[in-house]
């Protein structure tokens, strides 16, 4: 990983006493007590920061009193504390819930922690081993997680494709590409409904679906393991299937199907990079949707150029593609655009692939839209492939407040905040009931924290260097645990708990 996405840019300390003694000090759980008295000192004070909670409407300066991983006292006077973080001209708000996030692990952990995010989900692709992914990853994660059950991954499995290889529940091989473009064969479907059965009753938030990448998968695979997802009260997120600008909006018509079909709380992930400058027509079916009380929801990303794996099944057809179309696909290590010589080799190594838009202009617009639009949640579809990724990886909410909040006036701080929070939180609450403590800064709620200088927060993150971390993140914290210090990662601190639906006999 780049240096500074560990270490940060420095700057004089608003802690006191040191920061390694707050760590240290937080990382022992204690027993929450709301009835404290303002005499009491509490193991951690947030003191004189502007408090912004999305769900109360809270924008005050205030001081936050935490003990045991919760906030315990919210108030307009000092309050003392054996530790003091001293937030003066700085926002206070919940720390930010991703949902949209690969390859978990420290390096990614890390790098979307110094973007002021205390919990991430990967609910496109997912675990097909929902218990080995947890397993995995109990008592040693940064900041919370938790996972779909990966449907794509899980079809290959059905089909007996030995390439697969899970690590810590999780597929790190392609496997057979020609999987991918078959329909499923009545036992093969069978075992993959049991197997996501199996997941869900291990925890999986949601069932993870990249249609776009298993175009064999037909509407009716697709909307039984929605119906499993309905009859354990998960929610359904799609990748959904190519849009083709000059036919239809049958990737549209699947999502709705299936959402009225099921009653699922089903999800269109990254919809600013599927749409592009039809963003603003794929939003006004959703919000037509939503009014007739059918449960979908969304997703964007401020940035213009999306990303994926140069050895997907999106590639295929890539011989096809006009000279045009190969420029517009970026080589991250190099900065290059591609020819059809240097794809070919690129393909035959596998990496991450920058993707730009047609017209960059009018992609610039869609994104506005989708940012400023009260509909769509914000989240990264960030990724870690051996320290090659998307900028979005490193600067996704940072680049909303700075550009989007601060610079542009699209939207205002608190409707940037609750999209990154709030929203997120309610709509894993069906699932999973503790999100209800979650993306709200409230007395009882956990005490997942970002603090961040409204003046300077933004993204720095490029395509070259993509691991750059943002300026004005001061501090996140996650369960009363500082795992960010004046803008520094730290080190050796695992406060990040599961975020997992009931688990349930077999």
């Amino acid at each position: 990983m780049n240096e500074g996405a560990t270490k940060g840019t420095r700057r004089a300390s608003r802690w006191t006493p040191s920061a390694l003694g707050v760590a240290l000090c937080l990382g022992c759980a204690a027993t929450s007590d709301p009835s404290r008295t303002d005499a009491h000192t509490f193991e951690l004070v947030i003191a004189n920061g502007r408090v912004m909670d999305p769900e109360s409407g809270l924008d005050a300066v205030r001081h936050i009193g935490i003990e045991g991983g919760k906030i315990v006292a919210i108030r307009e006077h000092e309050l003392v504390g054996a530790h003091t973080l001293d937030a003066t001209d700085r926002v206070v708000a919940p720390g930010f819930i991703d949902l949209n996030t690969y390859q978990h692990g420290d390096p990614l952990f890390r790098l979307r922690a110094a973007d002021g995010v205390t919990a991430v989900l990967n609910m496109e692709g997912g675990a097909a081993d929902v218990a080995a992914y947890y397993d995995a990853l109990e008592g040693r994660a940064l900041i919370h997680y938790g996972t779909a059950f990966d449907h794509g991954s899980a079809r290959h499995l059905a089909q007996g494709d030995a390439a697969i290889e899970l690590v810590g529940g999780v597929n790190e091989e392609r496997g057979d590409p020609e999987l991918d473009l078959r329909a499923l064969v009545d036992d093969e479907l069978d075992a993959l409904v049991a197997r996501a059965e199996r997941g869900l009753r291990d925890g999986a938030v949601a069932i993870g679906f990249g249609v776009e990448y298993t175009p064999g998968a037909t509407q009716s695979e697709v909307l039984r393991l929605i119906e499993l997802a309905a009859h354990h009260d998960a929610s359904a997120h799609l990748h959904v299937r190519e849009f083709d600008r000059t036919r239809d909006w049958s990737q549209i018509y699947e999502v709705l199907g299936v959402a009225i079909r099921t009653g699922a709380d089903v999800h269109v992930n990254h919809l600013n990079s599927i749409f592009e400058s039809h963003s603003d027509q794929a939003l006004e079916f959703l919000r037509c949707a939503r009014a007739l009380g059918i449960s979908v929801t969304t997703e964007c990303y401020p940035y213009t150029a999306g990303m994926t794996f140069i050895e997907s099944a999106l590639f295929d057809d890539w011989q096809t593609w006009s000279d045009e179309r190969l420029q517009r696909c970026e080589w991250p290590p190099t900065g290059e655009r591609l020819t059809r010589e240097t794809f070919a080799r690129f393909r035959g190594e596998g990496g991450v692939l920058v993707l730009h838009p047609r017209d960059e202009p009018a992609q610039e617009r869609a994104v506005r839209t989708c940012v400023a639009d009260a509909l769509p949640m914000i989240a990264s579809d960030g990724a870690w492939d051996d320290g090659r990724t998307h900028p979005r990886s490193a600067g996704t909410n940072s680049r909303v407040l700075g550009r989007y909040v601060r610079e542009q006036r699209a939207l205002t701080l608190m409707d940037a905040l609750r999209k990154m929070s709030l929203a997120p939180a309610r709509h894993l609450e069906r699932r999973v009931p503790a999100m209800r403590d979650k993306g709200r800064v409230r007395v009882g709620a956990d005490a997942d924290l970002v603090v961040f200088d409204p003046a300077t927060v933004i993204d720095r993150a490029t395509y070259q260097e993509c691991t750059l971390p943002p300026a004005g993140i001061d501090a996140v914290i996650v369960l009363g645990v500082p795992v960010v210090l004046d803008g520094v990662v730290q080190d050796a601190l695992h406060p990040g708990r599961p975020i997992r639906g009931p688990r349930s006999l077999r």
